[in-house]
């Protein structure tokens, strides 16, 4: 039967054609043409909003001496043969395309996820090592806005500055140590009476000084650490952002649409 179905002649469809009057407006477009055309016109929009984002996103403080003696590209126009459409004082390196740049943020974005992980265990070190002398996990301990911890973090210690004063003779210089003893509130007596009264203090008073002087370097420490932890979560976060915003379609990350709505694409497990 298919082979009789076959044979018989069928009618041809053709596509229905500009009428007559509309001539003058060219060929009419058909869906195909459509899809072309719209195809086109969402690539140009996403075009748009990437470079919307990018002058959003430009560091206005960025400045080179080179941007003032620089000149633009030009045009073959007003340069003719000796036009090559390059910056003036470009060493011609060529820009990346979007896939390598994306790339090069993957590998930036699991650098710095290495080192938050490495914070991150470096916090719970200092929380269990602050519980077990008994301090309090919420102690603020100087200024937030400041790392305090300059052995941490290799900086210079506080160390008081020195003063030398040459002396003609040893009478001079024991007038000198004189003087200076009186300008003091405690005379050598009372220092004297100070190390004695160290040297007989109860060992357990002594322990629980160490202790407390221990445990605020402790909190000191987890307060830097938490800084620098919540530094780290939040540029891996920007980092992830920008990637989302360089993928090849509109859903590879989380967002939010004109409406407002939030979406989430769900995560393939692992």
């Amino acid at each position: 039967m298919s082979s009789m179905r076959n044979a018989v002649e069928r009618r041809v469809h053709r596509e229905r054609a500009q009428p007559k009057e509309r001539q003058r407006l060219g060929l009419l477009e058909k869906h195909k043409d459509y899809s072309l055309r719209a195809k086109d016109f969402n690539k140009k929009k996403a075009q748009l909003r990437a470079l919307r984002q990018k002058a959003a996103d430009r560091n206005e403080d960025e400045f080179y001496f080179g941007m003032m003696s620089r000149k633009g590209p030009g045009n073959a126009l007003s340069q003719g043969k000796r036009w090559s459409g390059t910056v003036n004082g470009d060493r011609g390196n060529k820009v990346l395309d979007n896939d390598t740049v994306r790339l090069l943020k993957t590998q930036d974005v699991g650098y710095v996820r290495t080192v938050r992980n490495s914070a991150l265990k470096e916090v719970k070190a200092l929380e269990e090592r602050v519980v077990g002398l008994g301090g309090s996990l919420d102690a603020q301990i100087g200024g937030d806005d400041e790392f305090d911890d300059d052995e941490e973090f290799g900086g210079p210690k506080n160390t008081k500055p020195k003063k030398t004063v040459f002396t003609e003779g040893e009478e001079e210089r024991d007038e000198l140590i004189q003087r200076e003893a009186n300008k003091t509130t405690t005379g050598g007596e009372d220092i004297d009476m100070g190390e004695e009264d160290d040297a007989d203090k109860d060992p357990e008073a002594l322990r629980a000084e160490q202790r407390e002087k221990l445990l605020e370097k402790l909190q000191r420490r987890l307060q830097n650490a938490r800084k620098k932890l919540r530094i780290l979560a939040r540029t891996e976060h920007e980092l992830e952002l920008q990637r989302a915003n360089m993928s090849k379609t509109p859903t590879s990350g989380n967002g939010v649409t004109k409406s407002g709505k939030k979406f989430k694409v769900r995560e393939r497990k692992r």
